[in-house]
C-alpha cells in the first residue's frame, strides 16, 4: 500500500512538474517575439542610378517640379523633312527635347497635334497614379512635383505614341518597351559659375498598345509611367533585379525598395549634372 501511495505521489509531481515548465517555456517564447524587433527588408542601392557622366538629379531650387500629362497628344505627326520619318523616332531620342520645347514655343502648335491611336482616358488616369507613387518621397523633403494643365508652365511633358519607330522610320511593334524618357542635362559646376544653360524640357513618351496591337492594360501603363518617372528624376539605368520597378521588367509594377533605398540615396548626393 505504501509503494502505492508513493508511487501516485511522484507521478503527481512529475505531471506538475511538466504542466509549469512546458507553461514557462510557452511565456518566455510568446515574450521573446514581443521583445524582439521584427527584421526588415532586404534593400540595397543599385549602381545604374548612375549616367556614364555622373549622377544626374534635380535642385531643391527647382521644386516643386511641373508636370505636364497630355491626353493623349502625340508628337509623331512631325516629320523630319529630309528623312521622311517621325521626328519624335527612339533613334533621335537626344533631340526629343527640343522637339517638344518647339512645338510648345510655337503658339497652337502644340494643341493641333493629333491624339495618338489606340489611347483612352483611362491611360491619362493610369499615368498620373503611376507619376504619383513617387509622391511618398515628398515627405522625406527629397523633392516635390505638381500637375498642371498649363503646357507653358511644366519641366517634365508626358506624350503618346501608338507604337515607336525606329531612325528608318519602321515600327518597334514586337518590342515589349512601354515608354522612352529624354532629358538634357547641365554640369552643375557650370551653373554655380554663373553660366545660364538653355534648359529643355523632359520628354516622356507611353505607348498605348502593347506588343501585339492591343490597348496597353491599365496595371502596365501605371507602371510603364512610374517606371519613366523614374528616369524623369534622375534615375538614368536599369537595375538588374527583374523584381524592381527600375528594371527592364517592371517589376510588380509598384516602388520596391531597392528603387526607394536607390532614390533616397541619390537625392542625398550632390549631382554631377541637373536637367
Amino acid at each position: 500500500m505504501l509503494t502505492l501511495i508513493a508511487g501516485l505521489v511522484l507521478a503527481f509531481y512529475l505531471v506538475f512538474f511538466c504542466r509549469t515548465y512546458v507553461l514557462a517555456a510557452n511565456l518566455n517564447r510568446h515574450k521573446s517575439a514581443a521583445t524582439v524587433p521584427a527584421r526588415a527588408p532586404a534593400q540595397s542601392v543599385y549602381p545604374q542610378f548612375r549616367s556614364s557622366s555622373g549622377t544626374i538629379r534635380w535642385l531643391n531650387e527647382q521644386m516643386p517640379l511641373k508636370v505636364f500629362v497630355s491626353h493623349g497628344t502625340t508628337l509623331d505627326k512631325i516629320i523630319d523633312e529630309e528623312s521622311g520619318v517621325p521626328v519624335c523616332n527612339v533613334g533621335n531620342l537626344a533631340h526629343w527635347p527640343d522637339l517638344a520645347a518647339s512645338a510648345i514655343e510655337k503658339e497652337g502648335e502644340l494643341q493641333n497635334q493629333p491624339v495618338a491611336e489606340g489611347f483612352c482616358p483611362e491611360h491619362y488616369d493610369a499615368a498620373v497614379q503611376g507619376i504619383s507613387f513617387w509622391k511618398r518621397f515628398e515627405k522625406d523633403g527629397l523633392f516635390s512635383f505638381q500637375f498642371t494643365d498649363d503646357p507653358s508652365d511644366a519641366d517634365i511633358y508626358v506624350f503618346w505614341v501608338n507604337h515607336f519607330v525606329g531612325n528608318n522610320g519602321m515600327a518597334l511593334f514586337a518590342s515589349d518597351i512601354r515608354g522612352y524618357t529624354a532629358k538634357r542635362s547641365f554640369w552643375l559646376k557650370d551653373i554655380q559659375s554663373g553660366k545660364r544653360p538653355p534648359f529643355k524640357p523632359v520628354v516622356i513618351v507611353l505607348r498605348t498598345t502593347d506588343a501585339v496591337g492591343r490597348p496597353m492594360a491599365l496595371a502596365k501603363m501605371r507602371a510603364s509611367a512610374a517606371h519613366e518617372f523614374g528616369h524623369a528624376l534622375g534615375i538614368e539605368g536599369h537595375s538588374g533585379d527583374p523584381h524592381d520597378l527600375m528594371s527592364v521588367y517592371y517589376g510588380n509594377g509598384t516602388i520596391s525598395n531597392n528603387d526607394a533605398a536607390t532614390i533616397r540615396y541619390l537625392y542625398h548626393l550632390v549631382p554631377d549634372l541637373v536637367p
